[in-house]
């Protein structure tokens, strides 16, 4: 098993890849129910609950994995001193200065929303709809960054 900087993270973009291609997935099963409205929430069947979880679930995981793995090693294989870097703004500071986070409020605020989703049960439906329509919207977000992951190994890592 090889375990450079480099091959780490190239297979943590791998990894990432197979999560994206999941989300995509879910992201367009879920898309005749969005944006949802409080009345929407209300009324959703199993069915379409199911897939709006599974949605949110992997938005979460998508969102938590790269924050969490695939940024720590595209510091990693930078040959960045990391060791500084204890919080989540350190993390999307050093990756906002290699061009691979564009929006870091958006970023803090899908991290918020993975938190909310993992970690709360909401009963109020206008806050589940927002919730959800905010994580639908942020979408693009995680996508864009993947694309630029990618564009920062391949100008400034990848060797051979």
């Amino acid at each position: 098993m090889t375990t450079t900087p480099e091959a780490i993270l190239r297979a943590e973009l791998d990894s990432a890849e197979r999560m994206i291609f999941h989300l995509k997935r879910s992201y367009s099963q879920a898309a005749t129910l969005l944006p949802l409205s409080s009345q929407q929430v209300a009324k959703l069947t199993d069915d379409e609950i199911d897939r709006l979880d599974l949605y949110l679930s992997r938005f979460g995981k998508l969102q938590d994995f790269m924050t969490g793995k695939l940024f720590r090693a595209l510091a990693r294989a930078s040959l960045e001193d990391i060791r500084q870097d204890v919080s989540l703004l350190d993390t999307l500071n050093r990756m906002e200065k290699f061009g691979i986070v564009e929006d870091q409020d958006a970023w803090l605020k899908a991290r918020l929303l993975r938190n909310a989703f993992a970690h709360e049960y909401l009963t109020d439906n206008e806050a589940i709809a927002e919730n959800i329509n905010e994580a639908w919207a942020l979408f693009p977000l995680l996508e864009r960054t993947l694309r630029n992951a990618h564009r920062f190994y391949e100008q400034h890592i990848r060797r051979g």
